[in-house]
């Protein structure tokens, strides 16, 4: 199970990440679950419902195949809020049948071939022969299946992969942005500021605390000015 709250564009993160199989279903918890409902239902194969009670949740998940549940923050008490989600939890998921795009195992071929290659340059071209398709046709196929472009899917997982890591580690910045595919640190912070909304430094500093050694000041330097020139 994947859950999710806050990013305007949380809801698609956790769409995706149940298309791609990353989790059978999803939980949203936010101040707008009309917009995060929307939004998580554009990615293709997802069905995502805002629901207030604990019957609602478990009829959609058992027979509509609801895979992520979307809960309004002001709506709920904490207690209902439990109750709505284990309904949800507890019901067995009734199969989506997806029509359009590519194939399932086509299209989890693809995810692994991104998600293994990440540190290095991704082109359409060679993720449509990781298939056996034309660029054209791939481009189109894998768009009706996501909802997104090859080339913007591939730029949102180097952002997530760059996140695990301003998470969990104290590695420059700089080298992140290699780490996770990205030629130079001004693009890797161009990129990661429109998708998260911060900058890695800024990302870094609201998940973690504790001093920073003297390269990542430096380094924090540099993202400072690459950001103000973007």
């Amino acid at each position: 199970m994947v859950q999710g709250q806050a990013r305007p564009d949380y809801a698609e993160q956790v769409a995706l990440s149940v298309l791609r199989h990353d989790a059978e279903r999803g939980i949203i918890v936010s101040s707008r679950g009309v917009g995060a409902s929307v939004a998580a239902n554009r990615v293709p194969g997802v069905r995502a419902a805002l629901c207030h009670d604990a019957y609602s949740a478990h009829v959609g998940a058992k027979t509509e195949g609801m895979n992520v549940l979307v809960l309004a923050l002001h709506a709920l008490q904490d207690h209902a809020a439990d109750e709505v989600v284990d309904a949800y939890l507890e019901a067995v998921l009734a199969p989506i049948e997806v029509v359009g795009g590519l194939p399932p195992r086509r299209l989890q071929r693809v995810f692994s071939h991104i998600r293994e290659n990440i540190a290095r340059d991704l082109s359409v071209s060679e993720l449509a022969q990781t298939v056996g398709m034309s660029q054209y046709y791939f481009s189109k196929l894998f768009k009706m299946s996501t909802g997104t472009t090859p080339h913007q899917y591939v730029m949102r997982q180097r952002v997530e992969r760059a996140q695990e890591h301003l998470r969990g580690s104290r590695t420059a910045l700089a080298e992140i942005a290699t780490l996770v595919g990205f030629e130079t640190q001004s693009h890797f912070t161009s990129v990661f500021r429109r998708l998260v909304g911060a900058t890695p430094k800024h990302y870094r500093e609201m998940h973690q605390n504790g001093p920073q050694t003297n390269a990542e000041m430096q380094h924090g330097d540099i993202e400072q000015k690459s950001a103000t020139a973007a």
